[in-house]
């Protein structure tokens, strides 16, 4: 997938001596590398987004919202709400990120702050969200195209899993192009008790509904056909 974008796992940004005041002032979380790969998925979005922020006192929170601040700053398709504490269910898991496209929720949201792996699996959900978005297979996308059933994907990960990010953005894109699909992702190193909850012995794991959990990474294929396996 990064071979196929370009784009790589954030790193943590290391000072360099030789490095030039432009480049130091031209992201204050990104080097410039990752910047001109951010630039160049930016400019191929067809439409622009809206990144919506349920935040809490925490220092996650600090953390999410100064990574969508500064991928706002980046690019004048983005911009960042912060969403007024009164407007935020109770149940929901904060800090979160949930995108939205003219006014409407596209199906994906981020619990935790999408750092390490899941930087590449967010960027892309930005990309695929706002079009074009990756090619699928013509077949595929007339299933997906025909699903009529409300299906919550709740997806969970580790930053640092090599896995994880290949399930992701399959269930990302199937949120994208369906509004009946909705993907949640948790970074389950914040939230504890859905390990426990949920028994989850390894990541990637990931819940149908109700249905699972399941375990492994998986295409967009291999995920709708588990969708349509729970269905009946």
């Amino acid at each position: 997938m990064q071979k196929k974008t370009g784009i790589h796992p954030l790193r943590p940004a290391v000072a360099e001596p030789e490095e030039s005041a432009a480049e130091r002032a031209s992201s204050q979380l990104f080097q410039p590398e990752i910047v001109r790969q951010l630039q160049t998925v930016f400019a191929r979005m067809e439409r622009g987004l809206e990144l919506r922020l349920y935040l809490d006192d925490s220092a996650k929170s600090d953390e999410l919202a100064s990574y969508m601040d500064e991928l706002a700053r980046l690019t004048d398709k983005i911009q960042v709400v912060r969403v007024q504490a009164e407007e935020v269910a109770a149940e929901d898991k904060r800090p979160c990120v949930r995108v939205f496209c003219g006014g409407k929720p596209v199906g994906i949201a981020f619990h935790g702050v999408p750092g390490g792996h899941e930087f590449t699996s967010f960027v892309l959900g930005l990309y695929n969200a706002a079009g074009p978005g990756q090619a699928l297979d013509e077949s595929l996308r007339q299933r997906l195209l025909d699903w009529d059933t409300p299906c919550h994907l709740r997806i969970f990960v580790s930053l640092s899993c090599t896995l994880c990010p290949e399930l992701v953005t399959a269930a990302q894109r199937l949120a994208t192009l369906n509004p009946r699909i909705t993907t949640d992702v948790y970074d389950l190193n914040l939230y504890p008790s859905l390990r426990e909850a949920y028994q989850v012995m390894s990541v990637p794991c990931f819940l149908i509904n109700e249905d699972g959990p399941h375990f492994g990474k998986k295409t967009a294929a291999q995920l709708l056909d588990l969708m349509e396996a729970a269905r009946t």
